[in-house]
């Protein structure tokens, strides 16, 4: 597996935090940020592999997809959201350009589809936590 970068949008910081350190890994950077247009601003020197786009009502809506360009389509979209979110239709969305566009419900089921893209060929090490340094 090859450096990836990671991009989280949600609105809310403390979620966007946790999910960050649920997908914590040694060659992964993970970016987060607030709004999906913030994502692809041409001042941002990172390049993504995953954009991970959780929905909140009122704050984070499906139609902001509608800002993303052609270019930006192409990169791999996990959709996370609630289970009592009405079903979401993704075959509309790869219809209007998106190259691979996933549904998630929770945390944990994003985390799996997140490694399935940056790694097909085979799991994501886990990070081994380091060794306590005794004190004298």
């Amino acid at each position: 597996m090859d450096y990836k970068t990671v991009f989280i949008v949600d609105p809310i910081k403390g979620e966007r935090l946790q999910l960050a350190k649920l997908l914590k890994q040694e060659k992964i950077t993970i970016a987060g940020f607030v709004k999906l247009t913030d994502c692809f601003k041409k001042n941002n020197p990172l390049r993504c592999d995953v954009v991970i786009y959780v929905l909140r009502s009122g704050r984070a809506e499906l139609k902001e997809l509608h800002k993303v360009n052609h270019r930006e389509k192409n990169i791999p979209f996990v959709i996370v959201t609630t289970p009592d979110a009405a079903g979401i239709e993704l075959d509309e969305w790869k219809q209007k350009g998106f190259k691979s566009i996933d549904l998630a419900v929770g945390r944990e089921k994003a985390k799996e589809i997140t490694y399935n893209l940056i790694s097909p060929d085979g799991p994501v090490p886990e990070r081994k936590p380091q060794q306590a340094v005794p004190l004298p």
